[in-house]
């Protein structure tokens, strides 16, 4: 789930607002979308997130304002034939299971783990959002039958509580947790990927609050700003460092995290917090720059290296990092040319590129 979204709840919680927040819990074959995707409706109909569109999505919203109405959460299982599929206007099928689960803001227990969800965000740190899922009255299950305007589903009553799960620590909050240990919460917990555990007749899902990975944009030119405009639409965090005061102001990159005028980029990095999460972008004015900005990147613990440039011009900054005793194995870290080839010739299409490739290397490190 989205900071936003993250926000929003709390928010309607805030303001002691009943809402309900649908999440996909498991999926099989090739459903829409991914475990842990959610959509939060309130009471007023308004809806934020989503669990994959098209009827399947138009049946929770459904199923989210019955659960406002009655305070009974139920899981939805869905079965996607090619049928149902084509008639739905859906371009995948598949088996999705979807948790439709009642937030109140009276709880005093849900609350707090929604604030503890932000603040984590904010400062970086990753935690785990926990919902006990455990069997509603028997013999309450529903089966429907598919029709022109609906998708087969079973609408099956349960029982839930929510927690929240630090590296070490864990608050209850309303989970239902007996036979479950801590333990065992922190064998099968994974930093990007959402786990359903099963425990008999109960279930319990764990989703990683991932904080926004981190792009630290060396240069404050056109392609920068461009880029740094996509991280906030993407949920990734923007540095931007430039040696020119009248570039690196706020006035030009108002979406990005931080905005940093140095005299030279001899110290680019410097009081920076660099790791495995961060992903540097190095788009200068001019080839010195970005050799000298690639030498003091590849001294750092980054997880992506990027630089912009043709083959002819990498070629040259490589032999001339090689006389400075970068081996083989350092300038293999690098992307360059930066990007993914998709023809781009201005610098939005250069920023496309660079944030598709971006995207690829988070979706390659999570698994």
């Amino acid at each position: 789930m989205s900071k936003e979204l993250y926000r929003y709840i709390l928010d309607c919680l805030a303001q002691r607002q009943r809402l309900v927040m649908a999440t996909v819990i498991s999926r099989s074959g090739s459903g829409p979308r991914e475990a842990g995707a959610s959509l939060a409706v309130n009471g007023d109909g308004v809806c934020l997130g989503t669990v994959g569109g098209g009827l399947l999505e138009a049946q929770v919203i459904s199923a989210a304002q019955e659960v406002l109405r009655t305070a009974c959460p139920v899981c939805l299982t869905f079965s996607l034939t090619a049928k149902e599929v084509a008639s739905g206007g859906m371009l995948c099928g598949g088996r999705v299971e979807v948790l439709v689960d009642l937030l109140e803001g009276i709880n005093h227990l849900i609350m707090p783990i929604f604030a503890k969800i932000i603040d984590a965000q904010e400062k970086g740190r990753g935690v785990w959002l926990i919902r006990s899922i455990c069997p509603g009255e028997p013999g309450k299950s529903v089966v429907t039958t598919a029709s022109e305007t609906a998708l087969p589903v079973i609408k099956s009553p349960v029982r839930t509580g929510l927690g929240l799960m630090e590296e070490e620590n864990l608050n209850f909050g309303s989970l239902d947790i007996d036979d479950l240990t801590i333990d065992e919460l922190k064998r099968d917990r994974r930093r990007a990927e959402t786990v359903l555990i099963t425990k008999g007749d109960d279930r319990y899902l764990l989703q990683p609050v991932v904080p926004p990975g981190r792009i630290i944009i060396a240069g404050a030119g056109h392609v920068a700003q461009e880029l740094a405009t996509l991280c906030n639409f993407l949920e990734f965090r923007a540095v931007v460092i430039d040696d020119r005061r009248e570039f690196a102001g706020r006035d030009r990159f108002p979406a990005a995290e931080i905005v940093i005028a140095k005299d030279s980029f001899q110290d680019c990095f410097l009081g920076i917090e660099i790791d495995g999460d961060c992903c540097i972008v190095i788009v200068t004015r001019g080839h010195e720059h970005d050799r000298n900005v690639l030498a003091k990147a590849l001294r750092t613990g980054a997880g992506y290296v990027g630089m912009i440039g043709s083959r002819r011009k990498r070629d040259a900054i490589y032999r001339s990092l090689c006389g400075d005793g970068f081996s083989e194995e350092d300038l293999a870290r690098v992307h360059c040319p930066i990007g993914i080839a998709i023809g781009a010739r201005t610098p939005a299409e250069i920023a496309v590129s660079i944030m598709a490739e971006l995207i690829a290397h988070r979706v390659e490190k999570s698994f």
